[in-house]
């Protein structure tokens, strides 16, 4: 086993370990900031502490959904600027394809959580979503509950894009985007898992002393790129301006445009020492 063979294992591991504590680190501030909006509405509903806590546990998913992408991107930046990690991405480039050796591990462990996300994103995700919204109604004395398109499965968002596409009327156009929407957006954020790694790579493999700062600027503008996207697109499918396909993957398209050729290049690329 060469020394590119034992840098990508060790970097795996720390990959492992710095997407455990992003995830978990990240999802209890955005749950927190989640239920300390909701919190007072709970309490004048008269929610007590028990109802509470199964209102914060059913908010976990969609808070998720969100923050296992992101965790992911993160663990790639932190690994890949951390002490060492300069001489072993330098060794490999001095390899035949040596850096795409040392990250293939870490790229193919992204896919692990690619398909995981997939199936919190289309399995788990919609039931809590649809336990969530009803026990709202509960607190607020609400006598009925219509399904919104985030608490329905894919088998049940595409049976219900195919019945609201039998009525015409711009109303109904409407429903069939938002239903199609919810469908790619549980497909793109998995499959952001991937991109977003990518992305990460991109910024710091061709610059291994960037250190700290480097991981956080390219984590900063790679969020906002993809988020703006994600937000914006969304908005623009509802409005029935762009299709909910381009709306939902616009953002891992124009991620995946700037990383490919960067990695490629420097995949191919060898250097030799002096």
């Amino acid at each position: 086993m060469n020394q590119v063979e034992i840098g990508a294992r060790r970097l795996l591991r720390r990959h492992a370990i710095a997407f455990a504590v992003s995830f978990g680190t990240l999802t209890a501030l955005l749950l927190a900031q989640f239920m300390t909006k909701r919190l007072p509405a709970l309490r004048a509903n008269g929610a007590p502490p028990s109802t509470i806590l199964v209102f914060m546990v059913l908010s976990v998913p969609f808070t998720a959904a969100l923050t296992i992408p992101v965790s992911n991107l993160i663990a790639v930046l932190w690994v890949f600027t951390r002490p060492g990690a300069s001489e072993v991405i330098t060794a490999a480039r001095e390899e035949r394809r040596g850096a795409r050796r040392l990250v293939a591990p870490v790229i193919s462990a992204s896919a692990v959580i690619a398909v995981l996300s997939l199936v919190w994103n289309t399995q788990i995700l919609p039931r809590a979503n649809e336990r969530l919204a009803l026990l709202q109604s509960e607190l607020s004395h609400q006598s009925t509950h219509e399904p919104s398109s985030r608490e329905m499965s894919i088998s049940e968002l595409r049976a219900a894009a195919r019945g609201a596409s039998a009525v015409a009327g711009p109303a109904a156009l409407a429903r069939v985007a938002s239903y199609e929407i919810e469908i790619h957006k549980k497909y793109s954020l998995a499959a952001a898992c991937v991109v977003l790694a990518l992305a990460g790579l991109a910024f710091v493999l061709p610059f291994p002393h960037g250190g700290t700062l480097l991981a956080f600027g390219s984590a900063c503008l790679i969020f906002v790129v993809y988020y703006i996207a994600l937000v914006g697109g969304e908005s623009l499918a509802h409005h029935l301006l762009v299709s909910p396909f381009l709306a939902m993957w616009m953002g891992n398209g124009l991620l995946l445009a700037f990383a490919l050729p960067i990695l490629w290049w420097g995949g191919r690329t060898r250097r030799h020492s002096p």
